[in-house]
């Protein structure tokens, strides 16, 4: 199952209340893929999409396209705030093997 860091969900939660958006969680589907593997994007949602998974972590719910809930069946999604380095991380993805 997809696992949030606090962290992650603290910014979620952020992200979505900021925005005019109208939504209650957020939505992890592809957005394409390169030579190395998928690549992922984030949308708010505010409801799930026929097929979607979904799971909810202290309040806010995350809506994951069936296209890619296998890939992230085990990831865990972080928020990273430290330095030059800010933004989404998902770790914990299987190997491409191609870079």
């Amino acid at each position: 199952m997809l696992r949030l860091t606090d962290s992650a969900v603290k910014e979620f939660k952020k992200i979505i209340s900021d925005s005019d958006a109208n939504g209650s969680g957020i939505r992890i589907f592809s957005s394409g893929g390169g030579c190395c593997g998928a690549s992922y994007g984030l949308d708010i949602a505010e409801k799930a999409n026929d097929g979607d998974k979904s799971l909810e972590k202290d309040g806010l719910k995350i809506f994951v396209d069936p296209a890619v809930s296998e890939e992230l069946d085990n990831a865990t999604i972080d928020y990273i705030d430290k330095g030059p380095r800010k933004g989404f991380s998902i770790l914990g993805l299987p190997k491409s093997g191609c870079c």
